[in-house]
């Protein structure tokens, strides 16, 4: 019980954990760029409402996603391959401009 508890609930929570904070060091950057514009008195109050709010919809998304996939097999790699297709595309752009 206690391996296959580690290996079905624990290991995936901690990759899932690892990726969402790796992911959200440039998120943190942003929103700080915004958040500087608002005053110092209602910052708190509007990033705490703009994190609930994405943090709902992350989950909600997350949620249809996963299902999706557990129920359309070819789903993981289509998405696999428009994530490949935007990241060139942003390289591209990138190296074509400068």
């Amino acid at each position: 019980m206690g391996s296959t508890f580690f290996r079905l609930i624990v290991v995936p929570a901690l990759l899932i954990a690892f990726t969402d904070v790796t992911l959200q060091l440039d998120n943190a950057v942003a929103i700080s760029s915004v958040a500087s514009g608002v005053p110092a008195r209602y910052r708190l109050f509007v990033l705490g409402g703009g994190v609930l709010l994405a943090a709902t919809c992350l989950l909600l998304f997350t949620l249809i996603g996963s299902t999706l996939i557990e129920r359309f097999s070819w789903l993981k790699p289509v998405a696999g391959l428009v994530l490949v297709m935007i990241g060139i595309k942003l390289a591209i752009d990138y190296f074509t401009a400068h």
